[in-house]
């Protein structure tokens, strides 16, 4: 090993036979190499590597005396000194120290010290022989441990995000304590299924980024979920699933990090849902439309060509016909004026106020008006409402909605078995769902359900069909921020179902 002598103590580690110093320098892998005179201690000798490890090259060697001493921190290099004044007092004593150490370009190198008492031939401990090792790496690794360490404290105390663990099974292993605060849990939920208050249509995503966790657990995997709090109020995050790995490489644990969206989940539902109104809207403008074009064009051409046939008539008996199917021909166009006025009133009344009804009572009136017809019919009613479910609604629309369900039941019975009208209702989160069942007749959906609640759609023969009440029903229900659909089979029977929006 080369050497580089700054000064000329009189004892050299290498000029003597010290089988101490020979077996420490040849069984450790050096990345310097020191001594300092116990005696003297501003002598002091380095080799080679030393300045090698610090970044100089073999014909950039330092040869001034002490240069040795100048990229040391001059903090270590007082402690180095103590320790060493410590090893002569008691020789036996092991001099372990840290030292910093500035590189040429100006990085800091740290180097472990670990060094051993040489005695002279007198058994004075006059020397103290050091081998230096380069510890950067490690030290830098370290200081990222403890950052990491430090940024995942601030993490699990942070009070605007949600910090789960779960095992493997998906029972609840940590929680942080904003999760406890925001949710209203206490810790016996350790252990029990984090997958419980999750909401169930949200399940099959949880399991399914889950599942991705073991494939690749290296990576973060996002989702948003839907958990109901202790309140039984529901609260939607965004969620990022992380795989955590034992020693062996196996995984142990998920590590769940989330945050609130509520309020963004909210206005994105009611952006869509304004979306959606507007696009129900353009429909029932191109409905509109159609029957202004169509419709009132057809009634004002009839018009116009029975007049001028009334004009044209020779005889009393052909005036009286014309004049009796220009009698018919205003009463239909007068019908048809008195549809569309409906259709306006209701959307024209979109902010009506609402006003909270007892479901049950409502149903019975509409039965207590159609009671002749249904004992006349012989038809069996049955009525699942509970007489305390109460719905919030416009009370005019609800009186029609129920009336044009009901009476079609009637009206479309089978003539081929005893009918039956089923009214079932029930409360869900944030709507009440109505439903009415018949045994009738029934529609073929297949071929009608595009225009099922168009205007002047009928599907049956009855001469009273007029093909109105349907359309009026579902835009009455969509006024009210609700939504209507349908399930039917010829010959089976029809079945509508309403869900009333109880936020709007």
């Amino acid at each position: 090993m080369s050497e580089l002598t700054i000064s000329l103590p009189p004892f050299s580690p290498f000029a003597q036979n010290h089988p101490a110093a020979d077996n420490f320098l040849q069984n450790i892998l050096l990345d310097g190499l020191w001594y300092w005179n116990l005696l003297a201690p501003t002598e002091g000798w380095v080799n080679a590597k030393y300045w090698q490890t610090l970044g100089y090259g073999s014909h950039e060697l330092p040869t001034a005396p002490e240069a040795w001493r100048a990229p040391l921190h001059p903090d270590d290099l007082a402690e180095a000194q103590q320790a060493a004044e410590a090893c002569l007092r008691a020789p036996d004593q092991p001099f372990n120290q840290l030292l910093r150490a500035t590189h040429r370009n100006g990085a800091t190198v740290w180097l472990h010290c670990r060094g051993i008492v040489l005695r002279n031939e007198a058994g004075t401990a006059a020397w103290l022989l050091g081998a230096l090792f380069d510890v950067s790496h490690e030290k830098q690794a370290q200081a990222q441990a403890e950052e990491l360490a430090e940024h995942y404290r601030q993490i699990l105390s942070n009070q605007s995000v949600y910090i789960v663990k779960t095992d493997t099974e998906g029972n609840y292993t940590f929680a942080n304590e904003y999760f406890y605060e925001r949710y209203g849990y206490a810790e016996d939920i350790i252990n029990t299924s984090s997958l419980l208050s999750i909401v169930e249509e949200d399940r099959a995503k949880c399991i399914e980024v889950v599942l991705q966790c073991f494939a690749q657990p290296e990576v973060r995997h996002q989702v948003i979920l839907r958990k109901l709090a202790s309140d039984n109020t529901v609260k939607s995050n965004h969620w990022e699933l992380k795989g955590l790995l034992d020693e062996d490489g196996r995984l142990v644990e998920i590590l769940c990090v989330g945050y609130d969206v509520t309020l963004l989940v909210e206005n994105l539902q009611k952006q869509q849902h304004l979306l959606d109104v507007t696009s129900q809207q353009n429909m029932r403008l191109q409905n509109f439309a159609y029957i202004i074009s169509h419709n009132i064009r057809s009634h004002s051409a009839n018009l116009t060509s029975l007049v001028q046939l009334l004009a044209e008539a020779k005889s009393k008996a052909q005036k009286s016909m014309f004049l009796q199917m220009l009698t018919t021909s205003t009463e239909q166009l007068a019908d048809t004026i008195v549809n569309l006025n409906d259709i306006v009133t209701i959307h024209s009344n979109v902010n009506k106020p609402k006003t909270v009804r007892a479901l049950r009572t409502e149903i019975d009136k509409t039965l207590e008006v159609l009671s002749v017809l249904i004992r006349q019919h012989r038809i069996a009613v049955e009525v699942d409402v509970p007489p305390t479910l109460e719905v919030t609604v416009v009370p005019a629309y609800l009186d029609s909605i129920l009336l044009n369900l009901i009476s079609n039941a009637v009206k479309y019975r089978s003539p081929n078995r005893p009918a039956f009208i089923r009214l079932r209702a029930r409360s869900e989160p944030g709507s009440v769902v109505l439903t009415v069942q018949d045994n009738g007749r029934g529609i073929d959906l297949v071929k009608n359900q595009a225009k099922l609640f168009g205007m002047y759609k009928t599907f049956h023969d009855n001469e009273d069909a007029r093909g109105v009440g349907l359309f009026i029903t579902k835009n009455q229900v969509e006024a009210m921020l609700g939504t209507i659909s349908v399930e039917s089979q010829v010959e089976v029977g029809t079945t509508f179902t309403i869900h009333f929006n109880e936020n709007a």
